[in-house]
């Protein structure tokens, strides 16, 4: 696995479609057929990845809204994003 560092360009990649069913966002892999869906906290990041493209300006985003240590913040979204990139839905550079 990959380190996320404070930089790191974080993108969504245009491999699949999106829609919200039942509020929850569910995305479907083009290549495979594959689905995945974000819910609560989930949902709320993978729309903030569209105005926020680096790592730490997601945290800040995401501190700004949740009532969480920046310590947790920061371990929680390492691994939803290694969760998606896994999932070929995001590129980590």
């Amino acid at each position: 696995m990959s380190e996320i560092k404070s930089d790191s360009s974080i993108r969504k990649n245009e491999n699949f479609v999106e829609t919200t069913v039942d509020g929850e966002v569910v995305l479907m892999h083009l290549d495979d057929g594959r689905f995945f869906s974000l819910s609560d906290t989930g949902k709320r990041i993978w729309e903030l990845l569209d105005s926020h493209d680096h790592f730490d300006e997601l945290v800040t985003a995401t501190l700004r809204e949740y009532d969480v240590s920046q310590e947790k913040c920061r371990q929680d979204l390492v691994d939803l994003l290694h969760n998606l990139k896994e999932r070929a839905l995001i590129t980590i550079a």
